[in-house]
C-alpha cells in the first residue's frame, strides 16, 4: 500500500540517503514559501575528515520549526547505526569538536545525526543525546547548540509528510508501489530526467477559460498550469491529440529550468491508468485527503468520468491536493472546476531537433522531409525515423511511400494486417478483449477485414507492439489519428459501400456506430465518407428525422456534421421548418446550443453564409428578452462584428442579410437586424463567441469547427 517505514529507509544507499535528506528539506522550505537556493548538499559522508552532508541556512527573518528546528541546521547522514562511541568519533575526530559544530553552535543553530539503520527507543534516544552532548562539552557556548538524532523510523515519520518522496523511496529500495512514480522521465523512462526540453515558438497551449487570447506559448502556458496547481484543491486537465506531447510537457511543470513557480517535484505523485495503480487514485487521493497531506497527483489516461471523480474528492474543504488530469482527446468534456488546455502539435523545427536527438542516424535533409510528413506529431516522427539505417535516405520518397514505410516499420508486407488496421480505424475505439456476448465488437471488425476472430486479435496485438493501436483498459484505438485518417479511408475505399452499411446499421451496437460516426467527422475529404452521410442525411435514413428525440441520433449528428456542410444546413433548415420547429428553435430544447454551434461553424463559408445567417436569426429571435442560458444573440451577432467574426463572409453579405431582415414586415426580423446592424458598425470590444477559433485547413474541418460529442472510450 501507498506507506513507508524504517525497514525501506534501512535499505537506501548512501548517496540515495543524503539525497533523500536533501530532498526532504527542499520540501520543507518550499511549503514554508523559504528559498531552497538556503540548502547546501555535497560530499561523501563517510570521508574521513567529514563535514555537513546537507546544510540549510536561513535568513534571521525566517521562522522554521519541526524537522528543521533552526534557522542554521546541519545533517551529517550516516547509513550503518551511530552508537555512542561512533557518534564521539564523528563529533570529536581528533579528540575535538569539528570546526563546522563550532561554527554551528556560534549561531544557535542545530546539528543532528541521520542513521538509515539506527533504531531507537526513547531512553536509547536519550543516551545517544546525551553522547552528543558530551562531544560538544569543550566547545564555546554548548547550550546554543540544538542535537538531535533522527533514526530510520524519524526519517520514515519525515518521509511520510511529503508523499512523493514515498514514492522515491520505495523505486529507490526496488519496492515500487503498483502504477505509482515519483518526479521522473514519465514520457520516455529511457531518458534522463534532465534532459532537456525543446522548446517551441509556436503557441501551442489553448487555455478554453480564455479562448479569445488565442494560443499560448508553452512557457506561458506552463506558468498559467504552475499558478492554478500551486494552490490547494487547483485542478487542471490537459488534452491534445496523441503524439503531441501532453506527458512530456506535465514534467516540464517540474523543471526549474522552464518558466516560473517551478512545481516542487517531491510533491508529484504520477499514474498511467493503463498500469492499472494499487490503491486506485481515488482511494489515494481520499487517503491523502484525509491527512491533510499536501502532494500534486498526476494522472494520465484519465477519461472524463474519473477526472470528475477525483476533482470532486480533490475539491473537498480539508484537502491540500492538487490535480492534473491528462486525456489524448475530450470532445466536448469540459468539466466544472477545472483549468482545461489543449496541446497542440508541434513545429517542424522542434520536430528536426528531436529526431536530431532521438534518430541520429538520419540526414538533415530526412528530418526535414519527415518533419513534415508527420504534420508536428513527434510519434509518427520518431518512429518513421527509426525505420531509417545509417547511410539511407526518404528524402525523395512520395507520402505513399512514407506511410508504408511508417506502417511497416521494416517487416515483411503483411495484407492481412493492413486489412485489420484499416477496419479497425474505421471507429474511433473498440473493445478489444471481449470476444463474444454483447460488448463484443472485434467480430465485427473481423466481417469488416475478413479476417477471422482470433486474426484479427493477433493482428492488434502486433499493431500494439509496432505502436499503432494504444490501449486503455479493455479499449483499443488506431493513434495517432492522422494515421487512423488514412487507414480509414483506405478501408472505405476497398470495402463495398453496402457491407459497411449493413454491419454497422444492422449488426453494430450504438456505441459501435457512435464511434464509427466520431471516425467519418474526420474524413470530410473522403467521397465514401460523404455518400455514408447522405445516404443518413435523406429521407428514411439514420438522421432523417431532426430534431430526433433519442440522444443518440442527435450525437451521431453532431460528430458528422463538418463533413457535408451544405447537407447540414439543409437538414437543420427542414427541421427548423418542419412541425416540430418551435420545438427545436425554443429557448426551452436542451440540444439548442448544439444546434446553433454547427450552423455557426458552417456559416464559416462565405457560400453558405447568408443561409446560416438566416437560420441563426430565428434561433435568436425565438428566445426571451435578456436570454442569458444558451442565447444565440452572441452567436448570430458575433457573425456582423469586424474581427473575430469566424467567417469569411464578405461585407456585402453581411449587409445582405441585414437588408433582408430589417425589410421583413415582422417586429422580431427587423429587431434582429437592427442589433445586427449596430455590431457591423462597432470598431471596438470584438470577442468570439465560439470556444475555439475558426479552422483555416479547409471549409469546416472536424476536429476544430464542431464541437463533438465524447464517448465512454478513447
Amino acid at each position: 500500500m501507498f506507506d513507508i517505514n524504517g525497514s525501506h529507509i534501512v535499505e537506501l544507499s548512501d548517496s540515495d540517503l543524503r539525497i533523500l535528506v536533501a530532498r526532504l528539506c527542499e520540501s520543507e522550505l518550499r511549503l514554508a514559501g523559504l528559498p531552497i537556493s538556503a540548502i547546501t548538499a555535497g560530499g561523501d559522508q563517510n570521508a574521513p575528515d567529514g563535514g555537513l552532508d546537507v546544510r540549510v541556512d536561513l535568513p534571521s527573518s525566517s521562522s522554521v520549526s519541526g524537522f528543521i528546528p533552526r534557522l542554521v541546521t546541519g545533517f551529517q547522514v550516516k547509513v550503518p547505526d551511530m552508537p555512542r562511541g561512533a557518534i564521539i568519533k564523528e563529533m570529536c575526530p581528533n579528540g575535538e569538536a569539528r570546526q563546522v559544530i563550532q561554527e554551528l553552535a556560534a549561531v544557535s543553530g542545530a546539528y543532528i545525526i541521520v542513521s538509515a539503520k539506527g533504531s531507537t527507543s526513547d531512553s536509547v534516544l536519550r543516551n545517544r543525546c546525551k553522547a552528543m552532548r558530551e562531544a560538544i562539552a569543550s566547545i564555546n557556548e554548548p547550550e546554543a547548540l540544538l542535537l538531535d538524532f533522527y533514526d530510520r523510523d524519524r526519517l520514515a515519520t519525515w518521509v511520510r509528510q511529503h508523499p512523493g518522496l514515498i514514492t522515491w523511496v520505495r523505486e529507490k529500495v526496488g519496492r515500487p508501489i503498483r502504477g505509482w512514480r515519483p518526479y521522473a522521465s514519465w514520457a520516455a523512462p529511457c531518458e534522463n530526467v534532465e534532459t532537456e526540453y525543446l522548446l517551441d515558438d509556436k503557441g501551442r497551449l489553448l487555455d478554453w477559460r480564455s479562448p479569445k487570447e488565442g494560443p499560448l506559448t508553452i512557457v506561458e502556458g506552463v506558468n498559467r498550469i504552475r499558478g492554478v496547481l500551486n494552490q490547494p484543491t487547483g485542478i487542471v486537465r490537459l488534452v491534445g491529440l496523441s503524439g503531441t506531447g501532453k506527458t512530456r510537457l506535465i514534467q516540464v511543470l517540474f523543471d526549474k529550468r522552464i518558466g516560473d513557480q517551478v512545481l516542487d517535484p517531491s510533491l508529484a505523485i504520477y499514474t498511467d491508468l493503463a498500469d492499472q495503480p494499487d490503491p486506485s487514485p481515488r482511494d489515494l487521493i481520499h487517503r491523502l485527503v484525509q491527512s491533510g497531506q499536501r502532494a500534486i497527483i498526476v494522472v494520465d489516461n484519465c477519461p472524463p468520468e474519473t477526472h470528475r471523480a477525483l476533482a470532486d474528492i480533490c475539491r473537498n474543504q480539508v484537502s491540500s491536493l492538487s490535480l492534473i488530469t491528462v486525456e489524448y482527446d475530450v470532445g466536448d468534456d469540459d468539466p466544472e472546476g477545472t483549468e482545461v488546455f489543449r496541446l497542440e502539435t508541434s513545429s517542424d523545427e522542434v520536430i528536426e531537433h528531436l529526431l536530431e536527438r532521438q534518430a541520429p542516424q538520419t540526414s538533415q535533409v530526412d528530418r526535414r522531409c519527415i518533419a513534415e510528413f508527420s504534420g508536428g506529431n513527434a510519434r509518427i516522427a520518431l518512429a518513421l525515423a527509426h525505420t531509417v539505417r545509417r547511410g539511407e535516405s526518404v528524402a525523395n520518397l512520395t507520402n505513399k511511400e512514407l506511410f508504408e514505410r511508417l506502417f511497416h516499420q521494416r517487416n515483411p508486407k503483411d495484407p492481412c494486417l493492413l486489412r485489420a488496421a484499416e477496419a479497425c480505424a474505421l471507429v474511433y475505439s473498440f473493445n478489444g478483449e471481449a470476444l463474444k456476448g454483447e460488448t463484443a465488437e472485434l467480430p465485427l471488425l473481423a466481417e469488416l477485414a475478413g479476417l477471422t476472430v482470433d486474426e484479427l486479435y493477433r493482428c492488434v496485438s502486433e499493431l500494439r507492439r509496432r505502436d499503432l493501436i494504444q490501449s486503455r483498459g479493455m479499449w483499443r484505438a488506431v493513434l495517432p489519428q492522422a494515421l487512423a485518417n488514412r487507414l480509414a479511408k483506405q478501408a472505405l475505399d476497398g470495402i463495398p459501400l453496402e457491407r459497411i452499411s449493413s454491419i454497422f446499421l444492422e449488426n453494430a451496437s450504438e456505441r459501435l456506430l457512435k464511434s464509427f460516426s466520431r471516425r467519418l467527422g474526420y474524413l470530410h475529404d473522403s467521397e465514401i465518407a460523404q455518400r455514408i452521410i447522405q445516404r443518413w442525411l435523406s429521407k428514411g435514413g439514420l438522421l432523417s428525422n431532426l430534431p430526433s428525440p433519442n440522444e443518440f441520433q442527435n450525437a451521431i449528428f453532431r460528430n458528422v456534421a463538418a463533413v457535408l456542410p451544405e447537407a447540414t444546413l439543409s437538414a437543420l433548415e427542414s427541421a427548423a421548418n418542419g412541425e416540430n420547429g418551435s420545438q427545436m428553435l425554443s429557448d426551452s430544447n436542451w440540444e439548442r446550443n448544439t444546434w446553433t454551434s454547427i450552423v455557426k461553424s458552417i456559416a464559416y463559408d462565405p457560400d453558405l453564409f447568408e443561409r446560416a445567417a438566416m437560420l441563426l436569426a430565428r434561433f435568436f429571435m425565438a428566445e426571451p428578452p435578456h436570454q442569458n442560458y444558451n442565447s444565440a444573440r452572441d452567436i448570430f451577432l458575433n457573425l456582423f462584428q469586424l474581427y473575430l467574426s469566424g467567417s469569411h463572409a464578405s461585407i456585402e453579405q453581411r449587409l445582405q442579410v441585414v437588408d433582408t431582415l430589417i425589410r421583413s414586415k415582422d417586429a422580431a426580423s427587423q429587431t434582429c437586424g437592427i442589433v445586427a446592424l449596430e455590431r457591423l458598425l462597432e470598431s471596438q470590444h470584438c470577442q468570439s463567441a465560439l470556444k475555439i477559433d475558426p479552422p483555416s485547413a479547409s471549409k469546416i474541418d472536424p476536429p476544430q469547427a464542431v464541437v463533438f460529442s465524447s464517448l465512454p472510450s478513447f
